[in-house]
């Protein structure tokens, strides 16, 4: 379903204009259906404000989609001199990927704390104001840094997993936040001879991978918490 917004100004070229810049769009991204010329009235008395119907041509995004893409570009002029914004989407998910010729690791941050930051902000504001596409979350990357993280993290465990079993000595991990256990508990989903359990509270949740006992079976998996 396309996105369609309707903005009024005192001409018709200054609602087209008002209603690219709210969706962060050229003129010829859309298709614009003047619904009212408006009129200036007499001695400025009795004006009437142009309206126009504004579709974007893309159909495969969403008005929510749009807004955080231009939300995300004014707050990167705040960290970067150059880079530019690609955005994608699926029926849950609004992907922004940023690509920059400056130091990325400012836009990601310690373990991609800036990109989780930029992702509420960015998911509140476009939120927000949207209607169409209110229900996606947002997901930001920078030159592929989530799958790198996501390889290096499988990997990590995996490793981990075979040192238990060769051990039977349990090991625990750093604490991680919520989305990278997920990829832990992935990872460790069919890796045979261990136990996973998860202890701790909010940011100091940590996994602790387990050898199982001779006969315990396979992995008998975990208190994913």
């Amino acid at each position: 379903m396309p996105v369609v917004i309707e903005k009024e100004g005192k001409t018709v070229s200054e609602a087209i204009i008002s209603g690219c810049e709210a969706l962060g769009v050229s003129r010829e991204e859309v298709d614009v259906e003047v619904l009212d010329e408006g009129s200036k009235g007499v001695l400025g008395i009795g004006g009437k404000s142009a309206r126009v119907k504004i579709t974007v041509k893309r159909t495969e995004v969403s008005e929510k989609g749009l807004r955080a893409k231009k939300s995300l570009e004014s707050i990167l002029g705040f960290f970067v001199s150059t880079y530019s914004v690609h955005l994608g989407e699926t029926s849950e998910v609004i992907k922004l990927d940023i690509k920059s010729g400056d130091e990325t690791g400012l836009l990601i941050g310690r373990r991609g704390e800036t990109l989780k930051a930029m992702e509420f902000i960015v998911g509140k504001i476009a939120g927000r104001f949207s209607e169409n596409g209110g229900e996606k979350r947002i997901s930001i990357d920078v030159e592929g840094y989530k799958k790198r993280r996501e390889e290096n993290i499988a990997k990590m465990v995996k490793e981990v997993a075979k040192k238990v079993r060769s051990s039977g000595r349990p090991i625990t991990l750093d604490s991680m936040p919520a989305s990278e256990r997920k990829i832990a508990y992935i990872a460790l989903k069919n890796e045979d001879g261990i136990r996973i359990e998860t202890r701790g509270e909010g940011e100091e949740k940590r996994i602790t991978i387990n050898p199982l006992k001779r006969g315990g079976g396979g992995n008998q998996g975990a208190a994913h918490r």
